[in-house]
């Protein structure tokens, strides 16, 4: 096959999925609830954030700020716990090593 005909081929299957996720999405409308469950609220971005799309609308969560530090402080114990699981996986390793040399003895 030519590879500008497969070049094409590709990009018209790709504009088709495309198209498909569109109207899935269209159907299933504007989300009212945040994944957290609490109710959406409709924005108005300010002029001056926005100066191409004045008056951009966007969603946003009142539990979104809560929930982000939320993750952060768990991203922080997950950290601690990976340097401590390391420490810990060493510390086998050496006791591991010390055990096979008391096996096998003199």
């Amino acid at each position: 096959m030519d590879p500008n005909e497969e070049r094409r081929a590709m990009k018209a299957r790709k504009a088709h999925y495309d198209s498909l996720h569109f109207v899935t999405d269209s159907m299933l409308g504007i989300q009212e609830r945040c994944v957290c469950g609490k109710r959406l609220v409709r924005e108005r971005a300010p002029a001056e954030v926005f100066d191409y799309l004045p008056g951009k609308r966007f969603f946003t969560c009142k539990e979104y700020k809560a929930i982000e530090e939320e993750i952060g402080i768990m991203k922080t114990r997950l950290e601690k716990l990976e340097a401590d699981n390391q420490e810990l996986k060493a510390e086998v390793g050496k006791l591991t090593a010390r055990m096979s040399e008391l096996e096998c003895g003199p």
